[in-house]
């Protein structure tokens, strides 16, 4: 397992420069953010997006998490949210995607036969979006 985790970290480590040239690092979560969560919760993260009609509860306003927790911002219960390990009971039936699922299969999908762990791959999806999240909050 450690060497796995060790190939991972080399692996990516080596493609940082060229990932760099791309993209600002703090650019990944708003990208993943824009692509998986806007449809919902809008650009602008305030509950407001394009599918929001057809959903039975309004999504959340996700610029507001802090304020609504004390100023502080819920790390644990959004990465559960996230991935699926938390339902929101106020959504009923699960309007809003299990991106863990999601991103489970597309790490299946890039990987093919390189060794990875699934549950890091997951977590640095999810860690990337909070990460944005974080960063938009109401002051």
């Amino acid at each position: 397992m450690r060497k796995v985790a060790i190939a991972i970290v080399i692996s990516v480590a080596s493609q940082l420069p060229a990932f760099a040239q791309k993209a600002k690092v703090e650019d990944v979560g708003k990208q993943a953010y824009e692509i998986q969560c806007s449809i919902c919760h809008g650009l602008d993260a305030k509950g407001n997006g394009f599918y929001t009609a057809s959903l039975k509860v309004a999504p959340s306003d996700l610029t507001s998490l802090s304020k609504k927790n004390g100023g502080v911002f819920p790390v644990d219960r959004i990465t559960k949210v996230i991935d699926g390990r938390t339902q929101i009971a106020a959504h009923g039936s699960r309007d809003m995607p299990i991106w863990g699922r999601r991103w489970a299969v597309n790490a299946a999908e890039h990987y093919v036969d390189a060794p990875y762990d699934q549950e890091a791959y997951i977590r640095a999806q999810a860690l990337s979006v909070i990460d944005y999240l974080n960063r938009i909050q109401q002051k």
